[in-house]
């Protein structure tokens, strides 16, 4: 809890000397906290879900919402870096991406971030014979069970309306909401 409360008054950037800075540990004790075996970390998703029904109610009309993020980020030794769609620059650029993966309550008209998955670079996916398409049909298979619990409608922009998408989320259990593609 102690984590959550630092994420929301540590002003700028927030690493772990800031948290050290603000918080009741020392430095260390927070990378230590989130540099545990995958058995001992948080769930992220679980605890964003469990706060998301806690302020929309146990039960709503609900869709889950998702969209990548570019991030610039200089460097050539960050894991992932590459080149990514900047819908704000509308261009390719050079840095991370970030797949947000949230939930709407359609009452509220509002939306609540339930997880962030990072995405591989184009050179690391063509490597796996891989399409960025089907790098986000696998993060939805990766995170199916606990997003069909919420909803079985997923809202996306135009980039995702291509068949690819559509039947690989339908295997999943999953219907999109979308608008059509310019080229469509």
């Amino acid at each position: 809890i102690e984590v959550i409360i630092l994420f929301m008054v540590i002003p700028r950037k927030i690493n772990f000397t800031q948290m050290g800075r603000y918080g009741s540990h020392v430095e260390q004790t927070y990378r230590n906290a989130f540099g545990l075996k995958k058995s001992k970390s948080i769930d992220w998703l679980k605890l964003n879900v469990s706060l998301a029904k806690r302020f929309f109610g146990k039960q709503g009309r609900w869709a889950i919402a998702i969209d990548p993020s570019y991030i610039s980020k200089a460097g050539k030794k960050t894991p992932h870096i590459g080149r990514f769609w900047s819908g704000c620059a509308q261009s390719v650029k050079h840095g991370l991406e970030i797949m947000g993966i949230g939930l709407i309550d359609i009452d509220a008209k509002d939306c609540m971030m339930l997880k962030a998955h990072q995405s591989l670079s184009n050179k690391e996916l063509s490597l796996r014979n891989k399409t960025m398409v089907d790098f986000y049909i696998g993060v939805i298979k990766r995170y199916r069970k606990e997003l069909l619990k919420l909803s079985t409608l997923i809202v996306a922009d135009a980039y995702f309306s291509t068949s690819t998408f559509v039947n690989g989320i339908k295997k999943e259990g999953f219907s999109l909401i979308s608008r059509f593609r310019d080229n469509a």
